[in-house]
Formats: C-alpha cells, structure tokens, sequence
C-alpha cells in the first residue's frame, strides 16, 4: 500500500511540473525565447508520459 501511495504521489507530482510548463506556452513570457518555450511545452508532454507510465507500473 505505502508504495501504491508513493507511485501516486510522484505520477502527481510530474503532472503539476507538466502542467506548470505547458501552461506557460499559452501567454509567451517576453524574457522566454520562442525556442525554449517551444521546448518547455514539448518537456511538458514528455512528464506527462512519464507520470502515466510511472501511476501505471510501467505497463
């Protein structure tokens, strides 16, 4: 159970750093480059992959 708790928590954690990132692609920051804020936005999906396959036991 404690690591049923702990694979959650972290899956949960990658999903606000994801969310955090992606939503910064919305409203361009103006001291972001146009690179790295397309690259902050592809990381975002990248975590969100992560914390499915982790939540899942790598299924």
């Amino acid at each position: 159970m404690k690591r049923f708790i702990r694979r959650k928590f972290e899956a949960w954690l990658i999903l606000l750093a994801a969310k955090i990132l992606e939503g910064r692609n919305v409203h361009r920051s103006p001291v972001v480059s146009r690179h790295d804020n397309n690259r902050m936005y592809g990381m975002a999906e990248e975590l969100e992959d992560i914390a499915e396959r982790i939540s899942s036991k790598y299924r």
